[in-house]
């Protein structure tokens, strides 16, 4: 099988995930979907990267969707695996514990767009295009993409994005706030690693914590969000961590984080 995902530690700390099907604009298939989780199976075990960044390789795409030709025939069996597969994929991208940031040059599409929503940030450049174009295959998102694009742009950006098969460019999603950078196509990489770098900073275990009040905080009721913040922060500030810090701040010195 071909490396259709290549996994780089591109500076100390930080991984690069690069989606590597530029001929078919990174089209999703089901061996790389295969390849997708095994390679964050690696990424979880090792201990040297803390934040992974997501990308397309050519430069044309993050990725463009499925591979539509794997949908023809009205295989039912095979069309609703790759979709469970796809969702599994997503569910477990977005509730990884270490950080990660989608960089988008040209498209994402489809499935594409699915998954770069279940990264913590996006940045994009000014050739990004972003949308869910399933409509225009009398079909509809099947990998999240309805409702994680409702709850980061609310009900009415999301359904202009739907209902007109809309592809949004690399400067409304920064508008709209979906997207945390924009920049020129040539200064993607760097863009998104200055997020990584600056994520590095930050203790581990508060990483990872606020990544939770982050994903679960959506969909709880304000008194249950507000009670399950304070007791993140009540164990933080029992933490070696969480001490350090406090520590580092009053002696005016850099804090050595370890996460525990």
């Amino acid at each position: 099988m071909s490396s259709l995902v290549l996994l780089d530690e591109i500076s100390p700390g930080i991984g690069l995930l690069t989606l590597n099907r530029p001929d078919k604009l990174n089209a999703l298939s089901r061996d790389m979907l295969v390849q997708l989780q095994a390679r964050l199976d690696e990424v979880e075990t090792n201990s040297e990267i803390k934040v992974l960044i997501l990308t397309g390789a050519g430069g044309k795409a993050f990725a463009a969707g499925a591979d539509i030709a794997g949908y023809k025939g009205r295989r039912e069996r095979e069309f609703m695996d790759f979709q469970f597969a796809g969702r599994r994929f997503n569910d477990r991208l977005e509730a990884f514990p270490k950080p990660t940031i989608a960089a988008i040059n040209g498209y994402a599409l489809g499935g594409g767009f699915e998954i770069a929503l279940c990264c913590d940030l996006l940045v994009v450049s000014t050739s990004a295009r972003l949308g869910l174009p399933e409509g225009l295959l009398g079909l509809s998102p099947g990998g999240g993409g309805t409702q994680r694009l409702l709850r980061s742009v609310g009900r009415h950006c999301a359904a202009d994005l739907l209902l007109t098969a809309w592809r949004m460019k690399g400067e409304r999603a920064y508008e709209v706030g979906l997207a945390s950078a924009l920049c020129d196509p040539d200064d993607l990489l760097s863009v998104a690693k200055g997020k990584a770098e600056a994520m590095l900073k930050v203790a581990p275990l508060a990483l990872t914590e606020m990544k939770r009040l982050i994903r679960l905080g959506e969909d709880a009721s304000l008194p249950a969000a507000l009670s399950f913040e304070q007791e993140v922060l009540f164990r933080l500030y029992c933490s070696d961590d969480g001490q350090e810090g406090i520590d580092a701040f009053l002696e005016k010195r850099q804090p050595q984080f370890k996460g525990k």
